[in-house]
């Protein structure tokens, strides 16, 4: 009788009667987080099935600007924004991409004060990991974490990330891999390349691993001087261009290393579209989107065993996964790479027809529409 009760009402319920209210980080500044929240924001299917309302947050312009005072200014002014939606608009449901660490967590959570008060149902998006840890370090955090997840869904993006949460929530949380849109793509060209071009694509920051990435292209740099080109691709934050100079400088590697700077869109296909191996040794990351452009465009991978990159990267079939702080290993694939064609092209065919089959955007935007139907369903019932 109950299962009859359930299918009946779900039959019967127009999801486009039901209220979603996003509140989304979007860009500046661009990061993998951002970008997804842009994708959900411009999502038609999304749009043509649930009735959405959008607060777009954003508090910097810049990924290592800080403005303390402008910052406090927009939260007053993104929490008087809630408060006139939840009170006018009356969301079935909240979708809200979670910070989970720090000051970002603590100013969330004064926003997840209001979602308690109104009691509405809470859907936390986490794009970041380490709460788990931070919860560790003092009860009092762990208390705010275990009180934000309370009653509410929580979307990770990948198995691997579940256990981040497993001290704080205590419900089976819902599992969405990040998507990017597919691009038509023209495979022939990048057969013309002369040598064999490595590119080095992300921010700056040292925890992305630039600096192993320097050093494993200075061990391979006598024996494959004449065979290897290499590109960096990305915007000045922690390391600026002199920096990076100095840095390839010390190493001897001038002649094989060309820094290009940021680049976005079509500018950056241009350079994924050349590129025969991209190297990620990130040191920090929770589901890098990086990874997932190379993959549409074949590029076999070689990256760390860092957060859902195992998940992403079948170690020997669409690239290489490798320990942190490891240019030796680095270099050692990269050899692999360099050495054998046939391996290299059997890997560029993998890492495309796995980024066709788990992270195009369609696949995202539908898992996402299933997870706000599901939910919907539940908060009706109750």
């Amino acid at each position: 009788m109950v299962l009859l009760i359930q299918l009946n009402l779900y039959l019967n319920m127009s999801t486009k009667n039901n209220h979603i209210l996003f509140i989304l980080k979007l860009p500046p500044p661009l990061t993998g987080a951002t970008l997804m929240n842009k994708y959900i924001a411009e999502s038609n299917l999304l749009k043509n099935n649930f009735n959405i309302k959008i607060i777009p947050v954003s508090y910097k312009k810049k990924i290592n600007q800080i403005s303390i005072h402008i910052k406090f200014i927009k939260v007053i002014f993104y929490h008087l924004i809630l408060l006139k939606d939840l009170l006018l608009f009356r969301p079935k449901i909240v979708y809200f991409q979670l910070s989970p660490l720090g000051y970002a967590f603590l100013r969330d959570c004064s926003y997840i004060i209001w979602l308690k008060v109104f009691k509405v149902h809470t859907i936390y998006h986490l794009h970041g990991k380490g709460i788990n840890e931070a919860a560790k370090k003092t009860k009092i955090l762990k208390y705010m974490y275990t009180w934000a997840f309370k009653n509410s869904s929580v979307i990770c993006l990948s198995n691997i990330l579940v256990s981040d949460i497993s001290d704080v929530y205590f419900a089976k949380p819902y599992i969405v891999n990040n998507g990017i849109p597919n691009i038509s793509i023209d495979f022939l060209e990048r057969k013309n390349n002369n040598k064999i071009q490595v590119l080095f694509l992300s921010n700056l920051i040292y925890s992305k691993g630039i600096i192993d990435f320097l050093d494993s292209i200075s061990l391979l740099r006598e024996l494959y001087k004449e065979k290897l080109s290499v590109k960096i691709v990305g915007s000045e934050v922690e390391i600026n261009k002199f920096k990076l100079n100095y840095e390839i400088s010390k190493r001897n590697i001038n002649d094989l290393i060309e820094f290009l700077g940021p680049k976005y869109d079509k500018e950056k296909y241009e350079y994924l579209k050349y590129a025969n191996v991209l190297v990620y040794p990130t040191l920090n990351d929770a589901f890098p989107i990086v990874i997932l452009e190379a993959m549409q465009f074949g590029i076999p991978v070689i990256a760390t065993r860092e957060g859902a990159i195992p998940e992403i990267i079948d170690d020997g079939i669409t690239g290489f996964l490798v320990n942190k702080h490891s240019p030796g290993q680095i270099a050692e694939k990269l050899k692999i790479l360099l050495d054998n064609d046939e391996l290299r092209n059997k890997m560029e065919i993998a890492s495309r027809q796995k980024y066709l089959d788990k992270y195009t955007l369609d696949i995202f935007e539908l898992n996402m529409k299933n997870i706000f139907e599901s939910v919907l369903l539940t908060v009706q019932i109750k």
